[in-house]
């Protein structure tokens, strides 16, 4: 029986696709032209429109790196079930999953409720100034309720993806459904020869859904650890796999406001930007997994070494943006060139988050989950008894 292994580069893929979504939306809070593709919204006209409409956007479109979180996360549910044919993991996994959400997410909505209460979020103000009014102008901009906010951290977000408060929030609803939803079908028919058939039922099912995503990534991890004799001689030309990358990267660099692609590169396709996200996204896990240059790339200390902060930064980043980078660019936007100001606040929201993010995994994650962990220990210990 095989053991299962860290898979460092897939660390180091997390922490760049979760800095890439801060980057989204730091970035086009303050350059909305470059996602919306309109002129009038354009700060240095040729710039964003050469950013916005090229494969250069991939370095600031962070609606497909989310789905490679998606496609991570149906890739590690399955991961040591296919490596060792152990399934408690994906029964204690079930379980887990609530519990390991849950505290850094109330503690982020109290925080924001307490922000708001004290009047610190200024993106409606600010994005006056940027021009984004019509995007980020409307975030909690209405009166605070504590007991709202606790009821969308609680359960509104888990079960219909209630972001109110947080604007990112809308992603728990997959993360908790798609771990339920993937662990019973693994535990189901995971040992059967017949299984691609259910991952193919599943996936037409969800196929307008971003569920498609995290059923693709668990499929990638299963056709690589149980990888059928046919894909094997496919999988082994690095220069078809390589193909394959930049296919699917080329994918993933459709302008994501889905629409004015005239006199682009991406007239020429169907208009289809989230199902090409959805596919790419778990392909690229795949084509990254039979490569040896990216993965030796993405393994590096740094990034490693950060990816255990990656939840708690994607729950505060979106906060940090709306209080602390709008209250600097406000005070600082007839003080200095306006693409300075953004550089220089785009630096000090990064360190901050990062901070931030650090002393609440430390002090609300660990003990998140501490206490998943002794939930499945509970239950496992009365489920013996009863035995």
């Amino acid at each position: 029986m095989r053991e299962t292994k860290k898979l460092d580069f897939l660390d180091g893929l997390k922490v760049f696709s979760c800095l890439l979504v801060f980057e989204f939306h730091f970035f086009t809070f303050f350059y909305p032209g470059i996602y919306c593709l309109m002129p009038e919204y354009y700060h240095v006209p040729a710039v964003e429109h050469l950013l916005g409409t090229t494969p250069l956007n991939l370095i600031f479109n962070g609606k497909y790196t989310v789905r490679i979180f998606m496609a991570l996360s149906g890739f590690f549910v399955g991961y040591r079930y296919f490596i060792t044919g152990n399934k408690d993991s994906l029964k204690s996994g079930i379980v887990k999953k609530y519990f390991r959400l849950i505290l850094p997410i109330v503690f982020t909505n109290i925080m924001i409720y307490i922000l708001m209460k004290l009047s610190l979020y200024q993106n409606c103000e600010a994005s006056v100034l940027a021009n984004s009014e019509i995007f980020y102008g409307g975030y909690n901009s209405f009166a605070p309720n504590l007991g709202d906010a606790l009821k969308e951290a609680l359960f509104g977000c888990f079960i219909n993806g209630a972001n109110q408060y947080n604007g990112p929030l809308w992603f728990i609803f997959y993360e908790f459904f798609g771990t339920i939803m993937i662990s019973v079908i693994v535990l189901l028919v995971g040992d059967k020869k017949w299984r691609y058939v259910v991952y193919a039922v599943a996936a037409l099912i969800f196929v307008r859904s971003d569920f498609l995503s995290m059923i693709l990534g668990m499929v990638v991890c299963d056709l690589t650890y149980r990888e059928p004799k046919w894909l094997s001689k496919y999988s082994s030309k690095r220069w078809l796999v390589s193909l394959l990358l930049v296919g699917c990267l080329f994918l993933c660099s459709f302008p994501a406001v889905g629409e004015r692609y005239e006199g682009t590169i991406y007239q020429y396709f169907p208009i289809k930007v989230m199902f090409y996200y959805n596919v790419a996204a778990p392909l690229i896990i795949y084509a990254i997994l039979h490569l040896k240059t990216i993965p030796k790339v993405l393994a590096v200390k740094p990034l490693t070494r950060l990816s255990k902060y990656t939840y708690c930064f994607y729950l505060i980043h979106f906060p940090i943006i709306c209080t602390v980078s709008c209250g600097l660019f406000i005070a600082c936007y007839d003080k200095m060139n306006y693409h300075l100001l953004v550089l220089l606040d785009a630096v000090l929201t990064l360190i901050i988050t990062v901070l931030l993010s650090m002393t609440m995994h430390k002090f609300i994650e660990l003990p998140g989950i501490k206490m998943a962990n002794k939930v499945v220990e509970l239950l496992e210990n009365t489920k013996n008894k009863n035995e």
